[in-house]
């Protein structure tokens, strides 16, 4: 019973190790394997009636529809700045609904028991296992820009996307290449699906018997003279034992096949102890027959202590009988053992495979949806762009008065929302010489000549911490078409010249003159000193800027300074004339 309990625990061990390999969401390796239609399908690893499909390459993926999500774009500037191409694709690894139902029907009547899981479980190692091989879509000088996904789509539903912008050249040959029988455009995928292998294998077969025979034969004639006891036995054991181990490991250097390796040695030698076990074992000799025969004369047995003390060793007297004994026995023991040992592995089985977009353009060329050519002339696309300007006439006064100029613009539009913006013009644009900017707005499909027409406001930072806006009310706009409207503040800009005559300074023994003015600049009376002429000086001709109301008049005065100390102070006149000769007074 030993021996039995150390067999089973031996056994129990082993069908632990062969059921801890996993089955779940596995196909085999080499068996069960169908090809339909150019479809490779895997059996279950768990179920021989289950199967799974490999899909034979990657393919453009479609709506729910059955609409391709595929765009190709053209694009044309007729001012030729910008033309070129759009691609647009999303690709998937799976069979569309009506192959995967033709498929499912064909398996069925091929094998009325299978049934149709779906796409075998993919999976991928690393980044880059989805590609786009494609001489245009991978050349500088035909595509400017190339984003793809970059994973496979491995998993049910999921897919893969490419887009890429195409130069004039490049659009067209993608075009024209999507109509031929091989297009430029070819997607490859890299992946792998998990099968089961048998990786090891072992078989252990014991044959063993064990056979004993014992054969006693006495003859006894008794004829008065001293007998020996005559004995002939035969006693012959045969052991056959036979054990066979067939080992065969095809993954050598697996940890887990060296486990198992090690698994079926133990195994022998358990087994090989249990059966050539003389003592304990299958093959142990059974009790051998003692030498005296139960059940014979007195005679016939051994002489005792007290007998041998009076008669010696001799045999004892004969006695006049004849006496036959005969007696055979045989002892067989038998034993047969088979023992399998199989693991199966987890391999990892790659996929490499290419599909070509090919014959699209001849197939869908009149599907606008997938293949289109734009006119960026579209009033759907058309943008405008409008300058404002400051007038030159009054750059000079951002340093005498003015902070900043501001514009609001205003597009509006009827089925949108209104586009509006600002261009702020700052001291230092106008120091740097930037008098102009725009400001763009697009057309959004306006048909009519009225989406030239654009409202602004312009406003005016005045030192002193006053505004001044045109127009004033706050809900009012300037309407304009213009593409360039020219800014000024409302002011009225006086250019005054300054002449005097220095021979005339001296005759009238006149040192200086000084030129005043007093003007309204947005309501508020400024007076300003112009100029001072003097009798040395080299030139006795001044200019002068005057910015004030345009509705109010502008006055000036002339202050003398003669030689002796003595001054005059003029009184304030009325400026009719940008020009001004001064004459001294009389002393």
């Amino acid at each position: 019973m030993i021996r039995k309990y150390c067999l089973m625990s031996l056994l129990i061990m082993a069908g632990f190790m062969i059921s801890a390999c996993p089955a779940g969401a596995l196909v085999n390796y080499e068996s069960g394997q169908l090809e339909i239609d150019g479809v490779l399908l895997l059996q279950d690893a768990g179920d021989p009636n289950a199967y799974y499909y490999l899909p034979p390459a990657p393919r453009v993926s479609t709506k729910p529809d059955g609409s391709l999500e595929l765009s190709v774009v053209k694009f044309i500037d007729p001012d030729g700045e910008t033309s070129g191409g759009l691609f647009h694709i999303l690709v998937t690894f799976s069979l569309p609904p009506d192959e995967l139902e033709a498929l499912r029907e064909e398996l069925k009547a091929e094998q009325p028991d299978a049934k149709l899981l779906g796409p075998v479980p993919l999976q991928q190692d690393q980044e880059g296992s989805f590609a786009i091989i494609s001489g245009t879509l991978s050349d500088e000088g035909f595509t400017e820009n190339l984003i793809s996904s970059g994973k496979a789509p491995v998993t049910p539903g999921s897919k893969a996307a490419v887009a890429a912008t195409l130069t004039p050249h490049g659009a067209t040959l993608l075009w024209d290449s999507l109509n031929r029988p091989t297009s430029d455009v070819s997607i490859a995928l890299s992946a792998y699906y998990e099968a089961i292998l048998p990786s090891f294998n072992a078989r252990i077969h014991a044959d063993v018997s064990t056979v004993y025979t014992h054969f006693s034969k006495v003859q006894s004639v008794q004829k008065r003279y001293t007998k020996r006891q005559i004995r002939d036995i035969v006693d012959e054991l045969v052991r056959t034992g036979t054990v066979e181990i067939d080992v065969l490991d095809r993954l050598p250097e697996d940890t887990a096949s060296q486990a198992m390796q090690a698994l079926v040695d133990m195994v022998s030698t358990k087994l090989t102890e249990i059966i050539f076990d003389t003592t304990a074992g299958f093959t142990a000799v059974p009790e051998k027959e003692t030498a005296v025969e139960e059940g014979q004369i007195k005679g016939r047995q051994k002489k005792g202590w007290l007998a041998k003390l009076f008669t010696g060793t001799g045999n004892q007297k004969y006695y006049t009988d004849d006496q036959y004994v005969l007696k055979q026995r045989e002892d067989i023991n038998r034993a047969v053992f088979n023992i399998n040992l199989t693991r199966r592995s987890v391999v990892k089985v790659p996929v490499y495979t290419a599909g070509n977009i090919s014959g699209l353009y001849q197939e869908f060329k009149d599907n606008p949806r997938l293949f289109r050519v734009v006119n960026l002339a579209d009033p759907a696309f058309q943008k405008r762009d409008i300058y404002f300007c400051i007038d030159g006439d009054f750059s000079g006064a951002f340093e005498d008065m003015i902070n900043f100029a501001g514009v609001a613009v205003r597009k509006a539009y009827s089925d949108h929302d209104d586009a509006t913006g600002e261009v702020i013009f700052t001291r230092e644009d106008i120091r740097e010489g930037h008098l102009s900017k725009s400001w763009t707005y697009a057309r959004l499909g306006q048909s009519g000549a009225d989406w030239l027409d654009y409202r602004y406001r312009t406003n005016w930072s005045i030192q002193g911490r006053h505004t001044v806006s045109d127009p004033a009310d706050t809900d009012s706009w300037n309407v304009s078409s213009n593409p360039m409207v020219t800014i000024a503040p409302p002011l009225r800009r006086l250019d005054l010249e300054i002449d005097a005559d220095r021979f005339l300074f001296e005759d009238a023994d006149i040192r200086s003159a000084m030129v005043e003015v007093r003007y309204h600049i947005f309501g508020q009376v400024k007076t300003k000193r112009l100029a001072v002429m003097r009798a040395t000086d080299a030139d006795s001709f001044s200019t002068a800027v005057v910015f004030h109301d345009p509705e109010d008049p502008v006055e000036y005065r002339v202050n003398w300074y003669s030689r002796t100390g003595k001054s005059i102070e003029g009184e304030w006149i009325p400026l009719e004339s940008s020009y001004l000769v001064l004459v001294p007074p009389e002393l």
